[in-house]
């Protein structure tokens, strides 16, 4: 028999995206709990993204606002209220889930850290908020987390990221964990920032990304963008090579071949 040769075309591919759960399962859940992080969880996410304000009392815990009115239907101010206090409220999110879950509890950073510690394959972007860094000081509250990161032994699970450039250079003083930087805005000042700083990610809004891949800031870091909420969306920045897409449906996106098994 004949050798015969055939001619195959070679598909170029790229691995799929990397799918972040932005405060946990958030668009079904309420943030920031640990309910939402086990739905993530459940459902499939294995990088997760949280926020972190300080109670009066100087505790970390998991919140994204200064004020507890959005979540909790209370005008309070987290840095002004002690975690005792903090701990008896009911983060039920009732604007938009009305009493779907109006015995949800909000969670300590302590107990977060302690819920991570099952579970060695998750990785989590600790967002360090501003309002607590202005109130009680970038660090004592940075001192804080990390040593409840260090209590439960999930350095390698960890990545500290916050607008405010100073807690990525602080945390790496204090620590070998990973870090990023959350961009506020497109500017020239701020590439220069951004290529001293020399962050593991780059964490970017979809809105300020350049519509032209030529204009995105090339480096060692790895591009996360946020928030990205519908498949289109996703599909769009995958086809452009960015390797982290944050979101808060990560049930919808994760359910969706076409974002498990990109290719081009």
């Amino acid at each position: 028999m004949a050798n015969s040769t055939e001619n195959t075309e070679v598909v170029l591919t790229v691995p799929p995206p990397v799918l972040v759960a932005h405060r946990g399962y958030s668009g079904r859940y309420p943030e920031n709990t640990l309910l939402s992080y086990e739905a993530a969880y459940t459902h499939g996410a294995r990088f997760m993204e949280l926020d972190l304000q300080m109670t009066s009392d100087a505790e970390p815990v998991l919140h994204h606002d200064a004020s507890l009115q959005r979540m909790a239907g209370v005008d309070l101010d987290i840095r002004e209220t002690s975690t005792a206090k903090f701990k008896t409220l009911k983060a039920s999110y009732k604007e938009r889930f009305t009493d779907e879950f109006i015995d949800n509890t909000f969670t300590t950073f302590s107990e977060f850290c302690e819920w991570l510690a099952q579970y060695p394959e998750v990785t989590i972007f600790v967002e360090i908020k501003q309002e607590s860094i202005d109130s009680f000081g970038l660090q004592v509250f940075m001192d804080a987390v990390n040593r409840y990161i260090v209590e439960a032994k999930v350095e390698a699970q960890c990545v500290i990221i916050s607008f405010n450039d100073l807690v990525v250079e602080y945390s790496r003083k204090i620590s070998s964990m990973r870090t990023g930087w959350v961009l506020p805005k497109w500017t020239d000042k701020n590439k220069e920032t951004l290529i001293n700083l020399q962050p593991d990610f780059m964490f970017c809004n979809k809105y300020y990304l350049p519509k032209e891949d030529e204009n995105i800031w090339q480096g060692s870091w790895q591009w996360a963008i946020y928030n990205l909420d519908d498949v289109e969306s996703a599909l769009a920045m995958a086809d452009r090579g960015i390797p982290f897409l944050e979101t808060n449906e990560i049930g919808t996106l994760l359910s969706d071949d076409r974002l498990n098994d990109h290719s081009r």
